[in-house]
């Protein structure tokens, strides 16, 4: 794991073992942000709850790395949310200040106090479960080692282009475990997908086109009713487990320490940003969940000069963005980018942080 991830993860975990500023929580308060805080941090004493900086960072642009903030800035907690207040004293930004844990215990001391605006005091909010809103419907997935359930070979008319609410006949690769009112997910085949960094094969893409519904069950064949669709559907159209669209998930640490590369997006580009899908060399077997928080991060390498003075430099990693996983496989798993400092890459790093 590089030696960034190294320091902030240091950091975070030490900050969560400190005890709380307070038993108790005002209704209304302004926090004036010090030296050494990170957004973590500060979700974790205030509102009793990490994983809430996710979405602090996510709703607010103007941070571009939720390790860098200011001493100076304010945030205001009240009803167990934390909102950030765009203001610097005398209007001016202090100089940035990135944490770790080397230098922070020797840069000016903490001395500022919380500012309360009003002192009513009500007892601390309950831990809060923070739910992450999304949209992933029709996302699609790499192939690896899965086996389709079937394929949907015809439909009522003799049209190319089938669409929502067209009767269309299956077959099924096991008739006896199908039902009338069984989904199923419409996909097909991409092009083939190789491993950005051993370049070998690794599985092929899958675009889902939409679902059907069984209606009937014949003697050989299945008749059934398309649903949602996403993108054309033709017949050969490969037939997997439907998944229903996840719309809210709940935010999770990895079990285990995990590290990836992003292997492609849902869409076809040279790079990846804010709001795009990505799929990711990790999975179910590597204990990957839905819910996971995947930082992105790219190696730095030294500059012509530093290379032209033989000098051999240790640099950090650059900092991209980060995703939430949203679907996951056996060997593959789709994440939604929320937080973009700069364009990824297929080849770039991911990494889920465990306790």
């Amino acid at each position: 794991m590089n030696k960034l991830i190294h320091v902030w993860l240091s950091l975070m975990f030490l900050l969560i073992g400190l005890p709380s500023l307070s038993a108790v929580a005002a209704e209304s308060r302004i926090y004036t942000i010090k030296q050494g805080d990170t957004l973590w941090g500060i979700s974790e004493r205030f509102i009793k709850d990490p994983y809430y900086w996710p979405s602090l960072w996510a709703n607010n642009p103007d941070i571009t790395n939720p390790h860098l903030i200011y001493p100076g800035q304010k945030v205001r907690i009240y009803n167990g949310r934390i909102e950030l207040i765009p203001e610097y004293p005398g209007g001016q930004k202090t100089k940035p200040v990135i944490e770790a844990p080397a230098t922070v215990a020797t840069q000016q001391p903490a001395i500022e106090t919380p500012t309360v605006e009003t002192p009513v005091i009500t007892p601390a909010p309950e831990k809060i479960v923070d739910m992450f809103k999304v949209s992933v419907s029709g996302d699609g997935f790499i192939r690896t080692d899965e086996e389709s359930l079937g394929s949907l070979v015809d439909s009522v008319d003799s049209r190319t282009l089938l669409t929502q609410n067209d009767l269309v006949f299956l077959d099924m690769k096991n008739l006896a475990q199908v039902e009338i009112g069984d989904t199923y997910s419409l996909f097909s085949q991409g092009p083939l997908i190789k491993h950005p960094i051993t370049q070998k094969n690794f599985g092929r893409m899958m675009f889902e086109l939409g679902f059907v519904q069984v209606t009937a069950i014949n003697s050989d064949t299945v008749t059934a009713k398309i649903g949602d669709i996403y993108r054309e559907i033709e017949r050969g159209a490969e037939l997997f487990e439907y998944v229903p669209p996840t719309h809210e998930i709940e935010l999770k640490k990895a079990v285990e320490e995990l590290t990836g590369h992003i292997l492609s997006g849902q869409q076809i580009k040279l790079t990846q940003g804010q709001n795009d899908l990505i799929y990711v060399d990790l999975g179910q077997d590597q204990g990957l969940q839905v819910g996971n928080i995947l930082y992105i991060s790219r190696p730095q390498h030294t500059t012509e000069l530093a290379d032209k003075q033989k000098k051999l430099l240790d640099l950090p990693d650059k900092l991209l963005g980060a995703a939430i996983v949203v679907r996951t496989r056996n060997k593959t798993a789709s994440a939604f980018i929320f937080k973009s400092a700069a364009e990824t890459h297929v080849g770039d790093q991911v990494m889920a942080a465990s306790e």
